[in-house]
């Protein structure tokens, strides 16, 4: 925790020393991210299905212009993550094929500190915009809903899951690439964008099983920025 104190310090300090720069933006945004995992090692193929979990983000954005249509896009950002594996079958009941099962909805809380490069194409009205770079995160917590199916779906109580047990990997370093648009009002500009996050690190690591798990994920977002 200390770490991610120091990070956001030092994005700060970028922000407020952007003032001797043009055209520096900051703002906020929120907006969705359907999460996913990739599995690799020899069990991978013995796991159960899985599906996208669809998490909550939002954060912090700056901008800082570098040269021409090319400017600098740090970004502080709470993301939700995780992944839901699920086993189903039909069991007949009074002559009627019903849905019997379980699913294990697993969810990660990131603070992710993505530093992205910014590339647009435009007027001064509107834009449209490239991003890539990488992103830094760090796993606050995490969690396991165990859900029932009998027809509909029943949550179970949550457990939480503990970071500090050597299998899991709470610092993780993703790559990032994207697209969006602006358009300017007043003296700042509605933006939205939408973006592929693919985990460069395990997740989990498990050698016993041979498991190792890793990140992925596509967020679209929306949000206003303070034009200085």
């Amino acid at each position: 925790m200390k770490n991610v104190k120091n990070t956001i310090t030092i994005l700060c300090v970028i922000f407020s020393m952007s003032g001797m720069y043009a055209q520096v933006s900051v703002g906020v945004k929120i907006g969705a991210n359907l999460a996913d995992t990739r599995v690799n090692g020899s069990i991978s193929n013995l796991t159960p299905e899985q599906t996208t979990y669809t998490g909550f983000t939002a954060g912090i954005v700056g901008e800082i212009p570098v040269k021409d249509a090319l400017s600098f896009r740090p970004e502080i950002n709470y993301i939700q993550k995780g992944f839901t594996v699920a086993k189903t079958f039909d069991v007949q009941l009074l002559g009627i094929d019903m849905p019997l099962g379980a699913k294990a909805r697993t969810r990660v809380n990131y603070i992710e500190v993505p530093l992205l490069l910014k590339y647009s194409l435009g007027n001064e009205i509107a834009k449209v915009y490239a991003i890539a770079g990488p992103s830094v995160a760090y796993a606050t917590s995490a969690s396991l809903r165990p859900v029932a199916t009998l027809i509909f779906d029943f949550n179970l109580p949550q457990v939480n899951i503990n970071l500090n047990d050597d299998i899991y990997q709470r610092w993780e370093l993703s790559a990032n690439v994207g697209a969006g648009g602006e358009v300017k009002t007043g003296n700042g500009k509605l933006f939205a964008d939408a973006r592929y996050n693919l985990g460069l690190t395990n997740m989990l690591n498990n050698p016993i099983v041979d498991l190792k798990i890793r990140n992925q994920g596509f967020n679209i977002s929306a949000g206003y920025a303070y034009t200085f």
